[in-house]
């Protein structure tokens, strides 16, 4: 009976757990408000096509995550005919999903009862069991199957990902080139305005180098069965050139970039927030130096399994240590959607943001958009590839220099594409391309740019 039913029904686990996929019902009827829990179960015709349309419908909101809804259905089912193995499997999946977990035990152990040589059972209940913190448990359940053929769930791995002290960070190194490292136009003759002028040193210059990078992403949860996390990441990343002309006449041979961030995060079963607050700083050999600090929020809805909504803003305080007249709030606001592609993991992601900037000196003042598509695509052999684009168009208050009179609108480009093969779980060699055209009103700020990194990363 168990195996008929292994072949209808989709195994589903919260996002703790282990994802698979074992079939789907292709129908999808709706109840129309009738409660199955006054509703006998006999051989009334009427009666057994509602408790199929409701097991149906049950089924559904299970395989699209809507977990509570579908524990209410199956329960439902049961109070008609305890019985019922099909729905007990489903109340136990989904009970397991929603954080009924000690009804998802009962139910399971209800179903072992009757097929003690069903190993799926036991494999289940052991993941319930480390959803609990009953690793015990769990290892007695997988030692009544452990002679049997099939994959055995990895309770290290699992306890380590139900752990609710979450740690995961990424080291990187590599060597790059960069063909106009000062995002300098092409020459040092400009025109501005109705004057033709020699600014020394402006002119771009090519360089190659190295880079380091280091990421740190940490979460706590208060309690198990609670969807609220504390959350907080440390990033950093060191740019160096091996050109002594970008330190003799612009101090810039050297860039350092870092982050420090904490708040809290919501995971809800479609949903996901997270709101932090954070301090970034960029500089340019420890000489001069940009200065940030405001919150940023992000949110994703997923009304369907393959299609996420994100909305994402953010602003903050920005203080720099030569151009102080910058100085100002900044922000952005934007709306994506992101679409998973087939089984395999290809995804696409698009949608654009407002900009806007509120400086000390109006000039400097700006409104703006910015528009990006990316694609991820999974290759064989474990290999990502990512091709990307995006528009953006700044608007600013007034000119750009005290020689012109019009106004500055810069328009730019980015496309490129970044390729990272995962040699295994914790080592990748990683490569990436970004081409950057910026078209400004003001030739001072035209330039182009071809950026080339390539090295290895290894992850905890």
């Amino acid at each position: 009976m168990l195996k008929f039913l292994y072949s209808r029904m989709c195994l589903i686990w919260c996002e703790h757990c282990v994802i698979t996929k074992v079939g789907a019902f292709l129908l999808l009827i709706s109840l129309g408000g009738v409660s199955l829990a006054f509703a006998a179960y006999n051989d009334d015709p009427a009666v057994r096509g509602v408790v199929a349309q409701t097991r149906v419908r049950a089924a559904e909101l299970l395989r699209t995550g809507q977990s509570e809804e579908a524990y209410t259905l199956y329960k439902e089912i049961l109070l008609s005919n305890p019985e019922d193995d099909e729905a007990a499997w489903g109340l136990a999946r989904s009970g397991a999903m929603s954080k009924h977990w000690n009804q998802s035990v009962t139910a399971y152990e209800m179903l072992i009862e009757k097929h003690p040589g069903e190993a799926i059972l036991y494999k289940e209940l052991a993941q319930v069991y480390m959803l609990l913190g009953e690793r015990e448990a769990a290892e007695r359940c997988l030692a009544q199957v452990s002679g049997q053929d099939g994959d055995m769930p990895n309770l290290d791995a699992m306890e380590k990902k139900l752990s609710q002290v979450q740690l995961h960070g990424r080291l990187r190194a590599g060597l790059l080139y960069d063909s106009n490292v000062n995002m300098g136009p092409d020459a040092e003759g400009l025109d501005l305005g109705s004057w033709h002028v020699i600014v020394p040193g402006v002119k771009s210059k090519e360089s190659f180098g190295a880079y380091l990078g280091a990421d740190l992403d940490f979460g706590w949860q208060p309690r198990r069965d609670s969807g609220w996390w504390l959350v907080g990441d440390l990033r950093g990343l060191w740019r160096g050139h091996e050109r002594q002309a970008l330190h003799d006449d612009l101090h810039v041979r050297e860039s350092q970039w870092g982050r420090a961030a904490l708040g809290v995060r919501h995971v809800g079963s479609k949903t996901l927030l997270d709101v932090r607050v954070r301090e970034e700083i960029f500089d340019y050999e420890f000489l001069q130096h940009v200065r940030s600090l405001g919150p940023e929020l992000t949110f994703i809805y997923a009304p369907v399994t393959k299609v996420q909504f994100i909305t994402s803003a953010g602003w903050d305080s920005r203080k720099y240590s030569e151009v102080k007249e910058r100085n100002g709030g900044y922000g952005w606001a934007g709306e994506y959607v992101r679409i998973l592609l087939g089984s395999d993991g290809h995804a696409f992601t698009a949608g654009a943001r407002a900009l806007w900037g509120a400086a000390n000196v109006s000039d400097y003042d700006y409104t703006g958009w910015e528009g990006s598509a990316r694609f991820l695509f999974k290759l064989p052999g474990n290999v990502d590839l990512e091709p990307f684009v995006s528009l953006t168009q700044e608007f600013y208050e007034g000119p750009a220099t005290a020689l012109e009179d019009e106004i500055r609108i810069d328009n730019r480009w980015r496309l490129g594409a970044a390729l990272t093969w995962h040699i295994n779980d914790a080592w990748a060699i990683e490569a990436s391309y970004t081409y950057t055209d910026n078209a400004s009103s003001c030739s001072l700020y035209d330039y182009t740019q071809h950026l080339v990194m390539t090295g290895v990363s290894w992850s905890f």
